[in-house]
């Protein structure tokens, strides 16, 4: 991994932990255990989030001048961006659903797809989301959620002022979560990171290179939210 995806994993994953935590606080990763695998009672909703569109994310030390000129500059590949498909990210509940029904869990399909504003802010506590997911128990009739929470995809850019500092880096994050819905609390917490580089020129005519590069930041994304059920 370069510096650069270094730094643009390490910056997304902190943002992923302060997603429904709050800016002031991080949730640390809470693996899963023996509190989840040994309980094949309760009912288990999978879900996503609605899906953010593909987008072009400049990074770096900018001004507000700078940025205007970056994002002109980088227009055509904006376009190009905002054009990609995030489709397979929404069959990733329905994988996740078999590979529990197969250890003999009980698990379904949430069909449509979360909104996390529309519920109910609290306070932080750590192992507790900040966001009141207790009505979904009623609403779905499921006990846990399993939720993939998608916040950023497209690629990313980073510049000093108006002097490019990395190519267009792929991008696809989120975190993965399961909540007791009878009081918030997580019985597992992943931030995921997939930043992938283009293999090849990453602005040949049309941005193949690149536009291969998210889609296969997309499938590492998605083996990052099966792995720890298909084990």
């Amino acid at each position: 991994m370069t510096f650069h995806a270094f730094r643009t994993w390490a910056a997304i994953t902190l943002l992923a932990c302060l997603t429904l935590t709050g800016c002031a606080h991080v949730q640390p990763p809470v693996p899963l255990d023996h509190q989840f695998w040994d309980a094949k009672e309760p009912t288990i909703g999978v879900a996503i989030t609605v899906l953010p569109a593909p987008v072009l994310a400049l990074t770096g030390n900018q001004g507000l001048i700078d940025y205007a000129i970056n994002r002109g500059v980088n227009s055509k590949l904006s376009d190009n961006v905002e054009h990609w498909q995030t489709r397979d990210l929404n069959t990733l509940p329905d994988v996740i659903v078999a590979k529990l029904q197969a250890k003999g869990y009980k698990a379904k399909r949430i069909d449509e797809p979360l909104d996390l504003q529309k519920f109910k802010e609290t306070s932080f506590r750590e192992g507790y989301t900040v966001r009141d997911l207790t009505p979904i128990k009623a609403a779905q009739g499921v006990d846990r959620l399993l939720l993939v929470n998608v916040f950023a995809t497209g690629a990313t850019r980073s510049y000093y002022s108006v002097v490019p500092t990395s190519a267009p880096m792929a991008q696809v994050t989120g975190q993965g979560m399961v909540v007791d819905l009878a009081d918030n609390k997580l019985l597992w917490f992943q931030p995921f990171a997939a930043v992938q580089a283009a293999q090849g020129e990453w602005d040949e005519p049309n941005y193949a290179n690149l536009s291969n590069a998210f889609y296969q930041a997309m499938d590492t994304s998605r083996q990052q939210m099966i792995t720890p059920f298909a084990q």
